[in-house]
């Protein structure tokens, strides 16, 4: 008999049924069985997917797949100056296997209410604070994730050439916590070197990502705010001193910010220590140029060691009179300063009289950020993005992934797929069971027909290949209603998220299921190949099935 036999019969044998008592529910529920298996594999592995995606988005949406920061770090998770003009940028820009390259930078702080939330029973104000790490970020930052989880409010803008944004994103537990809601005051206080700040901001926007210990940590705020609290770089102006020295007007340059050793250039000087200069305008106007660099060290015999992008200010004097004498009255005259603004100022010297005019390049905060982040195109190839970012910045920097910033989260994930690999092998152990008795009830009952096929010149590999052919068809059938019931759920559950979940236990509020093409192809096929070469054992109770006895078998 050849196969088209086999397939015959065993189309006669499913026309027919399973109309005895013994068989029809025990094929039944292996059908049922085969259904549900294939379900429940399907989304194990959509839900796992799921829920790994879902999380693995909210953690890099808080730091990037990689981060670049300078090699010394410290426990309080702030980010050391780097200066934003990198001869690498270009090569991580260039990459193709590289999505984008933004700035950070990192500042812990204390948050306190403005406003007071209750008092005490001494009739004491009291304000909520929370202990929280401020995020700089600028124009380049990718604010998909934040539009995303944004609950409240807007996305402030910012932008390192304008003046810096107070206004702040704030979580939702930290805006509960605080008992503040969009467009409230908020006093915040850092620590610097020059020792405690307060600075106050506004509430911009309100986010909320479910995932507790980070929201509970991160407040977004402009990059610009961050430089100008530490004072990474310097500002540098020129004053004109009260007192003349010499008969002479003198000005003065006034530094701030850096580690407060300056030299400076006058009017393009070699730079030295001079901090004063004397002013002679005997008629017309001259424009002073002013120019401050931090020093790291200098000696006796050494040339100064400038160190940092230098800062530059101007200073505009116009001579009002008509005097041609540039002496004050005394060697220590007055000079009898007028400030008219932040900018201008009317000076006496002598009989003259003068209008300075002080311009500044703004300082050099501008030229620092506390890092970079670069987010990959695909998350799989993480580990080479990481051995190109250290090729392109020569293993001078620190560059972390966000699975070594967090190890701990990211290996919980993959623990996930052990589950999975658990669930699917349980699944498939129940079908073959369910197969396995389904095939040796089938042949029992047909054991007359085995008999009579033996007695007709039947082998026995053809015979088994009948019942192989049959039980295949109740396992593709379940194979594949437990398929479509499986994506039916996940449209469902995508469509109208029925399935809730604990948001602060789970970090999602819905079951997150994934449409998983592959995986569901693989499970089909393995499941059908697997069951298959399970039920050749039972069917092997074919040959030692007598035609004699089989044909009197009732």
């Amino acid at each position: 008999m050849g196969l088209k036999t086999e397939f015959f019969i065993a189309r006669r044998m499913l026309r027919g049924g399973y109309d005895k008592k013994i068989s029809k529910p025990i094929v039944n529920l292996a059908s049922i069985g085969i259904i549900l298996g294939v379900a429940v594999m399907i989304l194990s592995v959509s839900v796992a997917n799921g829920f790994q995606d879902e999380v693995r988005d909210k953690v890099l949406g808080f730091g990037g797949h990689i981060q670049i920061t300078e090699v010394f770090s410290n426990e309080s998770q702030e980010t050391t100056k780097m200066l934003i003009q990198q001869d690498w940028k270009q090569d991580i820009e260039d990459d193709p296997d590289l999505n984008q390259i933004q700035m950070i930078a990192y500042k812990p702080g204390i948050i306190q209410s403005k406003e007071v939330t209750d008092t005490t029973i001494s009739g004491k104000d009291i304000r909520e604070i929370s202990g929280v790490i401020f995020k700089g970020i600028s124009e380049d930052y990718d604010f998909n994730f934040i539009q995303k989880t944004l609950k409240e409010g807007t996305i402030p803008n910012y932008n390192l050439s304008g003046a810096p944004n107070d206004s702040v994103l704030i979580s939702l537990y930290t805006a509960n916590q605080l008992k503040v809601t969009v467009g409230d005051k908020l006093s915040c206080f850092f620590v610097t070197e020059s020792g405690p700040k307060q600075q106050n901001f506004l509430v911009g926007g309100i986010y909320e990502t479910g995932l507790e210990d980070f929201d509970k940590q991160f407040v977004y705020i402009d990059l610009s705010q961050i430089q100008k609290i530490n004072k990474w770089g310097i500002e540098t102006y020129i004053t004109i001193e009260e007192t003349c020295k010499n008969g002479f007007v003198i000005l003065s340059a006034e530094t701030y910010g850096g580690n407060g050793r300056y030299y400076h250039s006058w009017n393009n000087s070699p730079f030295s220590e001079a901090s004063r200069i004397p002013l002679c305008i005997e008629e017309g106007e001259i424009t002073v140029q002013l120019i401050s660099s931090e020093v790291v060290n200098s000696g006796y015999f050494e040339e100064a060691d400038l160190h940092g992008v230098p800062d530059t200010a101007w200073l505009k004097i116009t001579k009002l009179t008509d005097s041609s004498s540039c002496d004050c009255e005394t060697p220590s005259a007055s000079t009898q300063l007028d400030f008219i603004d932040d900018s201008t100022t009317l000076f006496t010297a002598g009989n003259s009289k003068y209008q300075a005019i002080l311009t500044t390049s703004g300082g050099s905060n501008k030229a620092y950020c506390g890092g970079y982040e670069v987010l990959v195109n695909s998350f799989e190839d993480l580990d080479e993005a990481k051995k190109a970012v250290q090729f392109y910045t020569n293993q001078e920097l620190n560059v972390q992934s966000i699975t070594d910033r967090h190890p701990e989260i990211f290996n919980w994930l993959n623990m996930l797929d052990l589950n999975v690999v658990i669930i699917i092998g349980l699944m498939i152990l129940v079908a073959i069971i369910n197969m396995t008795s389904a095939l040796l009830v089938i042949i029992l009952e047909r054991t007359r027909m085995i008999g009579i096929m033996k007695a007709l010149g039947g082998k026995n590999w053809t015979i088994r290949k009948v019942f192989l052919i049959n039980g295949s068809y109740i396992i593709l059938r379940g194979i594949l209603i437990g398929t479509l019931l499986a994506i039916l759920i996940i449209y469902l559950q995508n469509t109208f998220g029925f399935l809730k979940l604990s948001q602060s236990n789970y970090y999602v509020s819905e079951v997150p299921m994934h449409y998983v093409w592959l995986p569901i192809i693989l499970i089909n096929l393995g499941s059908f190949v697997i069951c298959n070469l399970a039920m050749l054992l039972p069917s092997y109770l074919v040959t030692r099935i007598q035609p004699v006895k089989a044909i009197k078998f009732e």
